[in-house]
């Protein structure tokens, strides 16, 4: 079985596999919250970023369709405060039904620089933008589904324009270590789904780094400015299924915070949820150093950030909510990893992208399991 994420994409279904497996709401206290929404009509948006000016980014993998090949997906830029879209840039969407409908695309986004009012062709570290796109040429090749060149790349796009620059190939390259790695997990490599992006300077230089989380891989790895794929971890399995990484995060100690989808174990064997983790990974370590546990007792981590406080923050696309459609936002002190506090539970609807915007409130992508068209937004989390 193909190691995706296997959402069972619409809200309905979600809420339907909690109740028969009889989860029951983990409890939280969180603080006054107010939640509202700022942007709707989206189509199964993921990630989402600002940059140094305080513009928001989104991607949207797209509608779901019979057809398995459509052109609905897209990275928009929309100016703070007001929200009104800056650019738009198409994305190819893959539609499967595999596991019930769900779409596969442009997900993972990440933003630096205060720069990104301005036309940049080629490098410029006063503006970077990224995004992956999901699975891989190849890998959709050996599932008879040629021709998706887009598939697995990480781009750049221009902070002014939209206009796009594909950096490297991490799909293909992170499907042929799987198949020569195919001893780490014989029944499903090889795979490959890039999903979760992080652009980063480091401290003191204008030296830029990406990482990306791989979903099927499992792996963490570092594009190179030639566009190859250093490999920094190996996420390792659960007891009964794939661990699927889906998102990077840097801590203040600078080190790397991966989240884990989990799903099988946390849906569907019994004793779950709360089976998720947060691995701590030394950015400059290589495969096969091992990763280490920072945080547990997690539900289908999505996508994970760190506040300008220093509090990790992860959205948790099937958290069970017994009262309706599953999904909350879970808020972590760095320096106190098992005090975790939820917030949106019953407001957050299957979240999938998670970014603190520059009046410090979070913003979270919504219905990002939900192949209807036009069913997502970002809704604002404000606390007090």
């Amino acid at each position: 079985m193909r190691r995706r994420l296997l959402f069972r994409s619409a809200t309905a279904a979600g809420a339907a596999v909690l109740a028969v497996i009889g989860l029951a709401a983990p409890s939280a206290t969180a603080d006054p919250v107010t939640i509202s929404p700022v942007i709707t009509g989206l189509s199964s948006p993921r990630g989402l970023t600002f940059d140094g000016l305080g513009s928001l980014y989104v991607a949207q993998a797209g509608a779901w369709s019979p057809t398995p090949l459509t052109h609905t997906g897209a990275v928009t830029k929309y100016d703070f405060g007001t929200f009104t879209t800056a650019w738009t840039t198409g994305f190819a969407t893959l539609s499967q039904a595999e596991h019930g409908p769900e779409v596969l695309g442009v997900g993972g986004i990440s933003a630096l620089g205060a720069g990104c009012m301005k036309n940049s062709n080629g490098q410029r570290n006063g503006c970077q933008v990224q995004a992956i796109t999901n699975e891989s040429t190849d890998g959709l090749a050996a599932l008879g589904l040629p021709g998706m060149s887009t598939a697995g790349r990480l781009y750049r796009l221009d902070g002014a324009t939209g206009a796009t620059t594909v950096l490297a190939d991490v799909g293909d390259q992170q499907y042929a270590w799987t198949s020569a790695h195919h001893d780490l997990a014989p029944a499903d490599f090889p795979d490959s789904n890039p999903y979760g992006v992080l652009v980063t300077r480091t401290p003191g230089s204008d030296t830029i780094r990406t990482f990306v989380v791989d979903a099927g891989a499992n792996t963490v790895g570092e594009v190179r400015r030639d566009g190859t794929v250093r490999q920094i971890a190996y996420i390792p399995n659960d007891p009964v299924a794939d661990a699927t990484p889906t998102c990077v995060a840097m801590g203040p100690d600078g080190m790397l915070y991966v989240g884990t989808l989990d799903l099988v174990f946390n849906l569907f064997v019994p004793g779950g949820p709360a089976r998720s983790h947060v691995w701590r990974v030394d950015p400059d370590s290589s495969y096969p150093t091992a990763p280490t546990v920072w945080a547990s007792g997690l539900t289908t981590v999505t996508a994970c950030t760190f506040d300008r406080w220093g509090n990790f923050w992860a959205a948790e696309m099937f958290a069970p909510n017994a009262a309706g459609a599953p999904g909350d936002v879970v808020r972590i002190p760095f320096d106190q990893p098992t005090q975790q506090t939820r917030f949106g539970t019953g407001s957050l609807p299957l979240p999938g992208g998670i970014a603190q915007g520059p009046d410090g409130a979070m913003y979270v992508t919504v219905g990002s399991a939900n192949p209807a068209p036009g069913s997502g937004a970002v809704m604002r989390l404000a606390t007090s």
